[in-house]
């Protein structure tokens, strides 16, 4: 269990409202290209670099409530071609994607799906025990998938063959995004915006940043991060927990989901969600 000191920073920080820094930003991001708009529902993207190509979680319609089989896993081009539009069929609700050698791995309702990465057939489904909605997906330098559940407060970590539960607490708000650093793990709230960082041995965990509710995906860039706001906000953070907003899509009803990256070109696949396609950006 926690200490009462981080109970109490928990149920605090859900309270404070996000402050942006004025400064400029130290980075930015230009729009290069869109994808078209046959996917349904595209809630996350995932680089393969193996393959050099784009993968894509697509939702189709949403039934958090009963599993519906009509998910699937799309493959793009790095410029946004859609190569093959139901690589993987079968899926429920696909959101969060990782790879550990010839696997992929996608939070899937309440299955993390095993997926071989060369051929796209399922491989196994890990039932993740009392799972509500897994989320997002991040796999550690050790090669651990940690995926986490949104809707029952939850982490769960994959090692070994086995899914077990990692960590069960209402004070992690809605954890969506997860990014597994090698000391400790990022957890972004979607029910306030919190950036919770959290200590692998110990699973206390301490607000590094605040940006806003439904945050939503998190990578890295450098030794900045770049988080998602499902509602369509995508925000830059320091390491010192410094936030510059660098998109904001939400009058025009662009949702920016769980996003992926791909190093090489410092390019930012965002999936727009319910207008059913994929924009990149160039980091500036």
């Amino acid at each position: 269990m926690k200490t009462s000191f981080f109970l109490a920073s928990a149920l605090l920080m859900g309270s404070i409202t996000a402050v942006y820094s004025q400064d400029s930003s130290p980075l930015s991001l230009t729009q290069v290209w869109q994808s078209d708009t046959t996917l349904r529902t595209p809630e996350s993207v995932y680089y393969d670099a193996q393959n050099k190509r784009l993968l894509v979680a697509n939702i189709n319609k949403m039934n958090v409530d009963a599993p519906d089989g009509d998910g699937f896993i799309s493959v793009l081009t790095t410029d946004g071609k859609i190569k093959t539009l139901e690589w993987t069929k079968g899926l429920n609700d696909p959101k969060g994607m990782g790879v550990v050698k010839n696997s992929l791995f996608v939070a899937d309702l309440k299955d993390l799906v095993e997926i071989d990465l060369k051929s796209g057939k399922i491989i196994k489904r890990h039932a993740a025990p009392n799972a509500v909605m897994l989320n997002d997906v991040s796999v550690s330098p050790k090669g651990e998938v940690f995926a986490s559940d949104s809707r029952g407060h939850k982490l769960y970590r994959y090692a070994d063959g086995k899914l077990e539960l990692f960590l069960d607490d209402p004070n992690l708000q809605a954890p969506n995004g997860v990014f597994a650093e090698k000391d400790y793990l990022i957890v972004a709230s979607a029910g306030t915006g919190n950036l919770w960082k959290l200590d692998y041995n110990t699973k206390k965990y301490e607000s590094w940043a605040m940006t806003n509710k439904t945050a939503d995906g998190i990578l890295r860039h450098g030794d900045n991060y770049l988080i998602s706001c499902w509602h369509g906000e995508i925000y830059c953070v320091s390491p010192s927990g410094k936030t510059w907003k660098l998109i904001d899509s939400k009058d025009a009803k662009i949702n920016t989901a769980d996003f992926g990256y791909i190093p090489q070109q410092k390019k930012v696949l965002v999936p727009n969600f319910y207008k059913n396609m994929v924009t990149a950006y160039e980091i500036k």
